[in-house]
């Protein structure tokens, strides 16, 4: 059972409830701060100061729910790290590149993280400009949110390719239309 998390922000307070929901570690941590102010990634999960804004906190809980199950430990602090020691763990591998773990670790980027961050936002009942401010993305939040609510963003791409959704009604696919996920956070995929 996850530890109660009183954050200052309802909309922060309704993002943590959520994640926390969802099976996302998220801890509360006074003073955390990592990419994004106020949060911090740690062992794939969160530490959050109680100040956080929604937006931060979805955004960097987007790059911990798109990586599969079992490299999410592997991510901290800026993920770089992180993300070339599950390169490295994939080569090893040699996949083919159509597997459904090749798939999902490369679209474990920015944009199916951004992507990733509105559907949640949209899921949790949060305005589109509380998930997604105009001043994120060094400014450029209203033209990202308009392509993410037209459908027309790249990490949608991505996030259809993971298998989290897919971008129109396709035939024997079965999966939701995005902004609905069929997941929040990428399972265990086997070799």
């Amino acid at each position: 059972m996850s530890t109660p998390i009183e954050m200052h922000c309802p909309h922060a307070q309704a993002t943590v409830d959520f994640l926390q929901t969802a099976g996302l570690k998220v801890e509360a941590k006074p003073g955390a701060s990592g990419f994004s102010d106020g949060v911090e990634i740690a062992s794939g999960g969160l530490l959050v100061d109680p100040s956080a804004q929604a937006s931060n906190i979805l955004h960097e809980a987007g790059h911990c729910a798109i990586v599969p199950e079992q490299f999410r430990h592997l991510l901290n602090g800026d993920l770089m790290e992180g993300m070339q020691q599950i390169h490295q763990e994939m080569a090893a591998l040699a996949l083919h590149p159509d597997h459904p773990l090749e798939r999902a670790v490369v679209q474990a980027s920015d944009p199916e993280a951004t992507a990733w961050a509105f559907a949640a936002g949209r899921a949790i009942g949060l305005a589109d400009e509380v998930t997604i401010r105009d001043i994120d993305y060094d400014g450029e939040g209203e033209f990202i949110r308009q392509g993410l609510s037209l459908g027309a963003y790249i990490g949608i791409n991505g996030l259809s390719h993971g298998g989290f959704c897919q971008l129109r009604p396709l035939p024997n696919r079965g999966l939701p239309i995005y902004p609905n996920l069929a997941f929040w956070l990428q399972p265990r995929i086997s070799v």
